[in-house]
């Protein structure tokens, strides 16, 4: 009768065990999302510059980039 109530109970046991997690295999890299796009932004740019970089990625945020150039100086 023991052998029945250790194989009930493992059986049991086993059914309830669950392994999960929250974090995906191919999550991205945010520290490294941002390496490069200032650079990346003034080659864009060119000799207009830059008038407002701004980049930022964190895991609960997700990834923001935003690079606008300022406008050519038109000769007079």
């Amino acid at each position: 009768m023991r052998p029945l109530l250790l194989l009930w109970m493992t059986a049991l046991l086993a059914g309830c065990i669950s392994l999960s997690s929250t974090k995906s295999a191919s999550a991205p890299d945010y520290p490294a999302l941002c390496q490069g796009k200032e650079a990346q932004c003034r080659d864009t740019c060119g000799s207009a510059g830059i008038q407002a970089f701004s980049c930022k990625a964190a895991p609960d945020e997700g990834f923001n980039y935003q690079c606008q150039c300022k406008q050519p100086v038109a000769p007079i």
